[in-house]
């Protein structure tokens, strides 16, 4: 088998790809209204011109186009996170938080704002359940999103899906797919 992708949450697909007899890991995430392609090996980012090779070839691929029509995905407006021309164009850095192992807490350039309080007679009266629903679901994805830049930030440390730790953020980012999902059905 040359092709495995594993379902993460409704926004995150993890691929693996065999090209030159190697595998390498990519991952399929929606961000913006769009669907990027990102690959998850160091070896690739490093080496552009690599990269454009392996994801040209995966594009092309017939198991990895079906994957993408049962999950929905447009070939045609899939995009890379590294440029498929043969110009150099540097890559969009996404914003990484750090872990502070000391306290737990996860940092940028700020940490995270506390919590705002919540005046729930306001909340309840300005808003009906399907946009309770709906905040929340943002809330969900935001969170879901620092987990996949977490795992992203790991995995370029050359931790990976072997390391407990990174198993772990795994299941974090699981889990808020799986709460997405169940706060959908109810809304």
């Amino acid at each position: 088998m040359e092709f495995t992708y594993e379902i993460i949450s409704e926004s995150n697909i993890n691929i693996r790809y065999v090209y030159g007899g190697e595998w390498f890991t990519f991952d399929l995430f929606y961000r913006d209204q769009q669907w990027v392609l990102h690959p998850f090996d160091a070896s690739l980012i490093r080496n552009r011109d690599m990269s454009r090779l392996v994801i040209a070839d995966l594009l092309q691929h017939r198991p990895f186009q079906v994957m993408l029509a049962k999950e929905g995905i447009i070939l045609s407006e899939l995009s890379t996170s590294i440029s498929l021309a043969q110009q150099e164009v540097e890559y969009e850095e996404l914003p990484h938080p750090r872990l502070d192992r000391r306290s737990g807490r996860l940092w940028d350039d700020e940490p995270f704002p506390p919590a705002p309080s919540i005046d729930i007679d306001r909340l309840i009266q300005e808003n009906e359940l399907e946009d309770l629903i709906r905040i929340e679901i943002e809330l969900i994805e935001t969170r879901q999103q620092v987990y996949n830049q977490i795992l992203h930030r790991m995995f370029m440390a050359e931790l990976g899906p072997a390391d407990p730790e990174f198993q772990k953020i795994q299941q974090i980012v699981k889990f808020y797919g799986e709460a997405k999902t169940k706060l959908l059905g109810i809304g």
